[in-house]
């Protein structure tokens, strides 16, 4: 295999890579779970979720509650769900249970795994990055110089001369000038256009996990109805994702004592406290879910 093609393949692994990395991350981080038992591990529970699409809450003596992956065993119930578990953790730690000894967290009501769906929207994000970089690169005026065979050492060593920007550039008294033809074509420029498309992969990206976003090309001015309605599909993702959650967290809080909270993060971190009597379109009930942060234009 050719080495520009190694290094080609190499920037297209790297740049699926960051994308799929940064994407994980996202999804991961969209709900805010409060008053976790303090063993358990949330990035843990998080990442759990979104690869397998489910994770087991039970009591471990001397543990207290976790939550761990698990496979199942046996049979399933008229409904899809499992009648006992296997639950296992990073250390080989591992141990069956019955219905009655656990309570399952789904990711989202589908019941199946979203990683698979990131997979291939991180592809398809790359596949434009590395679209837009190979654009960008062909706009370098490209010099195709057409000879005869006899005379390609010669035409090599002129276009070296000029590369090294030689002062002098030396000529050949075997080389005609008539053999020689340059053609300069550079590529169209279409990374304006490739990167329009992004935008809209990114904006159905964070529809599936449930982060409001807002794609308005030339818009000076976008009403509060228009906004609800653009949002509708990033809402039913939220209900989605969050619903089994918080089913979960109810069983778990009523068989285990305990009182888990969970909600859909929609704060901005920050350590400054928040001023009173600045006006914001956040105060606004009307927005739809996850919009606070959007400003509406005068």
């Amino acid at each position: 295999m050719k080495k520009k093609m190694i290094n080609s393949q190499i920037s297209n692994f790297k740049t699926y890579n960051m994308y799929f990395r940064q994407m994980l991350t996202l999804a991961e981080n969209v709900f805010e779970f409060k008053n976790l038992p303090e063993f358990v591990d949330v990035s843990f529970l998080n990442k759990n979720l979104l690869r397998k699409g489910s994770v087991a809450f039970f009591e471990e003596k001397d543990l207290g509650l976790i939550a761990l992956p698990y496979n199942v065993i046996g049979t399933l119930d008229v409904y899809g769900r499992p009648n006992k578990i296997e639950v296992f953790g990073e250390n080989s730690f591992h141990r069956k249970l019955k219905r009655d000894e656990y309570v399952l967290m789904y990711d989202n009501n589908g019941r199946y795994p979203l990683y698979l769906d990131i997979c291939q929207m991180a592809e398809r994000i790359a596949l434009c990055v590395r679209t837009i970089d190979i654009n960008m690169i062909h706009q370098r005026t490209p010099r195709i110089w057409k000879t005869s065979q006899d005379k390609l050492l010669s035409v090599k060593n002129l276009v070296n001369n000029i590369d090294a920007m030689e002062e002098d550039v030396i000529s050949y008294d075997s080389l005609d000038i008539e053999d020689l033809n340059a053609v300069l074509a550079p590529a169209p420029y279409v990374s304006d256009k490739i990167d329009l498309h992004l935008r809209e992969l990114w904006a159905e990206f964070f529809r599936l996990i449930g982060v409001a976003n807002l794609q308005e090309q030339k818009r000076e001015r976008v009403i509060i109805d228009e906004m609800i309605a653009s949002q509708g599909g990033t809402i039913a993702s939220r209900f989605s994702r969050f619903e089994p959650r918080k089913n979960a967290v109810e069983k778990i809080n009523k068989k285990f004592g305990v009182d888990i909270q969970v909600q859909y993060y929609d704060g901005e971190p920050t350590t400054e406290p928040e001023k009173e009597g600045d006006e914001d379109v956040s105060n606004d009930s009307s927005l739809p879910i996850g919009t606070e942060h959007i400003k509406i234009g005068d």
